[in-house]
């Protein structure tokens, strides 16, 4: 019954369909494309405005990308353009720019020193002997002996210079030789101690011109506020150049990709510092040259490297001008044709005798000097070993009896340091450290010529050091040295540190450096 029911309902309205007019359709599908047709053209437009805005969007952000990248580039040229300042313990302040291709730094160190020196104890003089003692005596004193603003730096990144001019004449060359001309007096003054500029092509070619340690012997080129003792070794400052005026050239490389070796050859006057050089220029024409080739081959433990060195010079009077070493040891003798070589302890005094009391004065000189030597340092912490030779032959030309020949001087000697660290290192740290030093003049042909008019004899000279040095921090320093001397001829001695002619010399030096 009920499917029946569907069934008549469904054949009513179909017949009510068809039988409706044909006009009511057409309207209907005329209403039905007009709309169509709005839609159409709504959804056209709606297209539209959103390809419009794509473009707007686009558009914005392609000038949002580009002020992002003129923000970009002021702020790493504002950044490359600024200036860096800062403090490195031990090095001293810098200010730099921030791609680091100008730098300027501004340190300097002072070492204040506590020089003892034995009683003077004349009445014990050997007879004869008195007036050389006494002018020999140093007393003990306070010293300034070193202080030194030094002002560094880099420009373009391959380019850099060096400007450490000495404030205070606290040096240690020879007070007391009579006729030699002082390097440092104990006066005030300032003058140039180290001015140069470099450029460096690649790590194996450096070129440098001005005043500087001209890079012979390992403990010449160490800066003297990393010495392991308060002076350098008699030896070294007796026979290795310092300080001059030239040019080097040198370079670091690696042979076979595994051997570093340091190269450095060079051109200088040869005459001294600026200042020791007459009207500021080579005044006596004489150049100086010298290499140091040095390596590092492989150990089983720690690091070892040696260094091997030559020099040619010349220590001749010309137009009345001579060369002057550094420290006071050789120098041109006024009113004469030739030089004095003297070596000087590390209190400043002549070992060789001071001429005065019938005492010898050093050993006449003229002519050429040809220097070599080896060095090396292996380090294996808590422990390190140090050592060098210098070996010099000097000619002696018109010194003998009626302007004769004298044979060749021979100048050598070495020293051994050996080191403990009790704890820490250079930063903080507690060194135990020692030195045996051993230099001997003479012309090694059995009987010694002495120059015509002189008392000159062979010298030889042994020496141990032993002390401490305290690293409190970075930039404090503070040490001690106590120093044993034997001369021979024994009365060299006489006067020097309570030896009465026929002891042994004790001195002390206690310094305090503050480096900053």
């Amino acid at each position: 019954m009920a499917q029946r029911g569907w069934w008549v309902r469904g054949a009513v309205l179909g017949s009510a369909l068809l039988l409706a007019p044909v006009g009511a359709w057409a309207d209907k599908l005329t209403e039905l494309e007009q709309a169509f047709d709005s839609q159409q053209k709504s959804l056209q437009q709606l297209q539209q405005e959103m390809q419009r805005l794509r473009q707007e969007r686009s558009t914005q952000q392609a000038e949002t990308d580009r002020r992002v990248m003129e923000v970009e580039k002021k702020a790493a040229e504002a950044a490359a353009s600024s200036l860096l300042t800062g403090y490195e313990p031990g090095k001293g302040f810098y200010l730099k720019s921030a791609d680091d291709q100008f730098r300027l730094n501004l340190g300097g160190y002072i070492q204040t020193w506590m020089q003892v020196e034995g009683s003077r104890q004349e009445e014990e003089y050997p007879a004869g002997f008195v007036a050389a003692g006494k002018a020999r005596h140093n007393p003990s004193t306070f010293k300034q002996r070193r202080t030194r603003v030094i002002f560094s730096g880099t420009l373009y990144k391959d380019f850099n210079f060096h400007i450490e001019p000495e404030l205070s004449f606290g040096g240690t060359g020879p007070s007391n030789s009579a006729g030699a001309a002082t390097d440092n007096s104990s006066g005030g003054g300032a003058r140039l101690e180290a001015g140069w500029a470099s450029y460096t092509y690649a790590p194996w070619a450096k070129v440098k011109v001005g005043q500087f340690r001209d890079m012979f012997s390992l403990e010449m080129i160490t800066p003297s506020q990393d010495l392991d003792f308060a002076e350098r070794s008699v030896v070294t400052r007796a026979l290795a150049p310092d300080l001059q005026l030239g040019l080097h050239i040198s370079g670091n490389l690696k042979l076979a990709d595994m051997l570093p070796v340091y190269y450095g050859v060079g051109v200088f006057n040869g005459c001294g510092r600026i200042d020791q050089c007459k009207g500021g220029i080579d005044n006596d024409g004489d150049k100086e040259v010298l290499g140091r080739f040095a390596f590092s081959p492989p150990v089983p433990f720690g690091n070892l490297s040696i260094g091997l060195n030559a020099d040619y010079r010349t220590f001749r009077i010309v137009r009345n001008n001579g060369a002057t070493d550094v420290n006071g040891v050789t120098t041109p003798v006024v009113g004469t044709s030739f030089h004095r070589f003297n070596p000087v302890g590390p209190t400043g005094v002549a070992l060789a005798g001071n001429g005065v009391g019938g005492t010898q004065n050093g050993f006449l000189i003229n002519g050429n000097r040809v220097t070599g030597g080896g060095d090396l340092v292996w380090d294996f912490y808590p422990f390190f070993i140090k050592g060098e030779y210098l070996y010099a032959t000097q000619e002696r030309d018109g010194l003998g009896a009626g302007g004769s020949n004298l044979d060749n001087l021979i100048m050598q000697g070495g020293y051994g340091t050996a080191g403990f660290w009790l704890f820490g290192n250079k930063r903080s740290g507690l060194l135990a450290i020692g030195r045996y030093e051993h230099f001997r003049v003479d012309d090694r042909t059995g009987v010694y010529n002495a120059a015509a008019g002189t008392a000159e004899r062979p010298m030889e000279m042994r020496s141990g050091t032993v002390g401490l040095n305290w690293y409190i921090n970075p930039s404090i320093r503070v040490r001690g040295n106590y120093i044993l001397t034997n001369l021979i001829p024994h009365h060299n001695a006489t006067g020097l540190s309570n030896a009465k002619g026929d002891g042994i010399a004790h001195q002390g030096i206690a310094e305090l450096q503050l480096l900053f």
